[in-house]
């Protein structure tokens, strides 16, 4: 069974059908995110349809601003969730600077219910990195993902320390080069997480041209095992394993670890 750890599901929308078929043919686990109460509303639906669709309650950081009235909702949702995501920090994308408090305003949100109930996090920290590991530290957080990391490669000694995890998606594709600022120095990064620390993810679906949610991930785990001198299967079955550790002792996501102990 391979494991897409990050995931928008629900965006498929008039592929959605022709999507559930290609997981459950070619056994993928889906982490599906969600980034408003909308998406997330999409996704429960979808949960309902596939046991191989994990849903992930989140408010992206950039549109935090939107969400200061609805803390009490969220805080609610996301104590009834599963899992935390995507949340995070923004400071790459976000153009205007005084909606950086309302993110950490959001964000120490999940946070405080990640923390009452030890939870997993998927963090979107893009230009807020140092931040975000700050504020992880403030609450104890123990158990999360850090998505498509754009930091330095000095703080990735750090996030190791610290246990946390890191998901690479195919923005380490040769085709990103010239979209992704530091291209070459962030590849670096993939050989320096150890084989239990890292974990991949599609960000799904593709830009055009769009794939299915199978293709996708095996195109990711072709370009990482490249970079790290090993081979497709060796990178799926290790993330794989790295996501069933990661949960095995959550009891919110026994069905999970047990599709993935049985596969």
């Amino acid at each position: 069974m391979l494991v897409d750890v990050h995931n928008h599901f629900s965006y498929y929308q008039e592929d959605i059908d022709s999507a559930l078929k290609d997981i459950h043919e070619n056994g993928v686990l889906m982490v599906a995110v969600s980034t408003d109460f909308s998406s997330y509303n999409d996704t429960m639906e979808l949960a309902k349809r596939s046991e191989l669709i994990l849903p992930a309650f989140g408010i992206h950081p950039m549109v935090a601003h939107d969400h200061m009235d609805h803390l009490a909702i969220i805080r609610r949702t996301a104590n009834e969730a599963l899992m935390l995501g995507e949340v995070g920090l923004d400071r790459m994308w976000t153009k205007n600077d005084s909606h950086h408090t309302y993110q950490e305003t959001l964000l120490e949100t999940f946070l405080e219910v990640a923390q009452k109930h030890d939870m997993i996090l998927i963090l979107h920290v893009a230009g807020a990195e140092g931040k975000a590991l700050s504020m992880l530290e403030n609450f104890s957080i123990r158990k999360a993902i850090i998505h498509d990391y754009y930091g330095s490669i000095d703080l990735v000694e750090k996030i190791i320390d610290t246990n946390l995890y890191l998901a690479f998606d195919r923005s380490y594709l040769k085709s990103y080069e010239s979209e992704v600022k530091g291209w070459r120095e962030r590849l670096q990064i993939v050989t320096m997480v150890p084989e239990d620390l890292f974990l991949i993810e599609t960000d799904g679906p593709n830009k055009p041209p769009r794939r299915m949610p199978y293709e996708a991930l095996q195109i990711v785990a072709e370009r990482i095992a490249e970079l790290r001198g090993t081979t497709t299967e060796e990178i799926a079955a290790e993330s794989s394993s790295n996501f069933l550790r990661l949960i095995k002792d959550d009891t919110r996501l026994s069905k999970y670890a047990n599709i993935l102990k049985q596969s």
